[in-house]
């Protein structure tokens, strides 16, 4: 090679090296510094708990994003930013329905703000009230029951208040939702009156006022499997493999033979007394079992005081229509902690309080984990309710 080139090919590779090792920076893409013009044109439309905020942007070609800033909670600051893309912005987390000053800033994409334009929102009603004005509050077995609505489906806690032992009024369960309604029972209460106390929160920490209530659970108890037995009826599929219908109550497990028409099969047996029922806990199959083959997936449980001797469901009530939910999604077969925690606490169930007294229950097995499959099985069954 000519030392010439040679020459040229160092101080090319010298220069290259040199711009590789310099200190890489970022600045605005914009260093004019030139302050936008303020928003025009707003329009506000008040909602539960926020406000959406309209507008027109300025001509500024450099504009990045338009921020809100306000106050909530007792001076608490709260800022909210929009794309230069749209054309508003909700401002939210109102405990109240005051009215409220909204600064509002264009800022350029070299981080200058323009003079704040005010505006003021006075926003609706907020979740958390609208859900504690519609809370009912029931005495059920062994404590409460709780219906609400949350037309917006907002994100809620509904806080339970009453006594502990050492006789402090505090926090006894925080239910979280995001659903428009529902009900939901909190128990592990004796069937004394006691004084509950219940209100709602949302993330922001604003609280409603607390709905005091003095409530009396209905006794409830844990039945005593030891009266339980098993009945054949027309109909009821056979047991297989070793594993009879007492198999629920004995610490072994239930079996079906195969049934070769496939599902709905049925099984009956006698709780041994009659009883108001309140809730129902059921167990899958254990272990490398869990939300697979013949582990029930679907189910629906009936009541009776006086089956029919001929099989048929005429003289039956159904108390609870159930599918077992596997908490991580995953295909059959695959499982996480999650699936695994969920299948040792059981699947439970509650019984409508308007269900009647039964002494006979009858599974329906309409679907097992394995699609077309042509058995069932079941690890243990639970109940609970009032016998007196």
């Amino acid at each position: 090679m000519k030392p010439y080139n040679f020459l040229m090919l160092l101080t090319g590779a010298m220069l290259l090296l040199v711009a590789a090792c310099q200190k890489e920076t970022h600045a605005p893409i914009n260093t004019s510094g030139d302050k936008p013009d303020i928003l025009q044109n707003l329009n506000v439309t008040n909602m539960p708990g926020a406000a959406k905020i309209s507008y027109s942007l300025p001509d500024n070609r450099d504009v990045l994003y338009v921020k809100a800033v306000y106050n909530i909670k007792s001076g608490e600051r709260r800022e909210i930013r929009s794309s230069y893309y749209n054309n508003y912005l909700v401002v939210d987390g109102f405990g109240d329905s005051l009215a409220h000053d909204i600064s509002l800033y264009v800022v350029s994409r070299n981080e200058i703000a323009s003079d704040p334009v005010v505006t003021k929102v006075k926003p609706l009603a907020p979740p958390m009230v609208t859900v504690r004005s519609s809370l009912i509050v029931k005495e059920d077995f062994g404590g409460i029951n709780i219906s609400f609505t949350n037309d917006t489906k907002a994100d809620l806690a509904i806080v339970t208040l009453t006594t502990d032992s050492a006789g402090v009024f505090g926090p006894a369960d925080v239910h979280y939702t995001k659903l428009e309604g529902g009900n939901y029972s909190v128990r592990g209460f004796s069937s004394t009156k006691r004084k509950f106390g219940f209100y709602v929160r949302d993330h922001w920490g604003n609280q409603s006022d607390t709905l005091l209530q003095e409530l009396t659970p209905y006794f409830e108890k844990l039945l005593d499997k030891a009266t339980f037995r098993e009945v054949k009826l027309p109909g009821d599929t056979d047991f297989g493999w070793g594993y009879p219908i007492s198999g629920l109550w004995n610490g072994t497990m239930w079996h079906s033979a195969d049934k070769l028409d496939g599902f709905p099969m049925s099984i009956t047996f006698d709780l041994g007394v009659t009883a108001q029922l309140s809730r129902i806990a059921l167990w899958q199959r254990p272990n490398e079992w869990i939300y697979l083959q013949n582990n029930v997936r679907k189910f629906e449980i009936w009541g009776s005081t006086n089956p029919a001797s001929d099989g048929s469901w005429e003289s039956w009530t159904r108390l609870v229509e159930h599918t077992v939910i596997k908490p991580s999604g995953l295909p059959v077969g695959q499982k996480t902690q999650d699936d695994i925690d969920a299948s040792i606490a059981g699947e439970q169930m509650t019984v409508p309080l308007n269900a009647p007294a039964v002494r006979y229950i009858r599974l329906k097995i309409l679907r097992t984990w394995t699609d077309g499959g042509y058995a069932a099985n079941i690890q243990e069954m639970k109940f609970w309710g009032n016998d007196k």
